[in-house]
């Protein structure tokens, strides 16, 4: 279920639902004409449908000035900032990280390029979310953003996250391993690269990520935390470069 607390995700989820239960919302949907969007309630299963086609139609419709275009959008994304203010557990209050993964979600969201990245709208969206993340935490501890620290590592059994729009649980992380296969297709990182982010950041069920996952590889938690940071860079540079009319990875929706 989403998280309906009085934290900033249970309000923005509270808000959502506010917003699907409108009448007046239906009309703004109707307005969009958009042939696989025919309520908010539906807006889920026709990003499932197609992804890029819904995200950048709604993306379109925001710079135009409809807010609940963006609003949207936004909502889909949501669960993924959760899962960025999460990875940086124990830095800051719960609070404050959401908020700062949340910002940084809104201004991806109403500032995407939809016509230079028309494809893999929503992996784009959530690297890009990461990247202003990371850079604005750094900031704020007067760190370097690429530290290796500043990504957390999964433990056994972590709970999936609750703000999710879908509503449920999504071990293992299959879109993770599918932009991990598209980096390595296009030479980003080597296959024991993605092989060692995949076991830090999203191990396999009963098996701990982190210093663990380093152990299990025969390095140290050192050179694993260098290795694992200089890999998530290039990806998020492979992502941000991807042309338009070139393969990109699987969206992260």
């Amino acid at each position: 279920m989403r998280r309906s607390d009085d934290s900033l995700i249970g309000r923005l989820n509270a808000e959502w639902v506010r917003l699907c239960a409108d009448p007046a919302t239906q009309a703004a949907v109707d307005r969009w004409r958009l042939a696989e969007v025919e309520s908010l309630d539906g807006l889920e299963a026709a990003v499932r449908r197609d992804a890029d086609g819904v995200l950048l139609a709604l993306l379109r419709l925001g710079r135009s000035g409809d807010g609940l275009a963006l609003r949207s959008v936004f909502q889909l994304m949501l669960g993924k900032a959760v899962r960025i203010a999460a990875t940086h557990a124990g830095r800051d209050s719960r609070a404050s990280l959401e908020q700062a993964a949340v910002t940084a979600l809104w201004t991806v969201v109403a500032g995407y390029p939809v016509e230079r990245r028309p494809v893999k709208v929503a992996a784009n969206i959530a690297m890009d979310t990461l990247r202003l993340t990371v850079a604005e935490l750094a900031h704020q501890r007067h760190e370097t953003p690429s530290s290796p620290e500043q990504l957390h590592p999964a433990a056994a059994g972590e709970p999936s996250d609750p703000s999710d729009p879908s509503g449920a649980s999504d071990p293992p992380d299959l879109e993770l391993f599918e932009l991990l296969a598209w980096a390595v297709g296009r030479g980003t990182i080597s296959r024991d690269d993605a092989a060692l982010l995949v076991d830090i950041y999203a191990p396999a069920p009963g098996h701990e990520g982190g210093r663990a996952a380093a152990e299990r590889h025969g390095i140290s938690w050192a050179a694993a935390r260098q290795r694992a940071s200089r890999a998530t860079r290039r990806i998020a540079d492979a992502v941000r470069a991807d042309a338009p009319t070139g393969p990109g990875p699987t969206s992260w929706v």
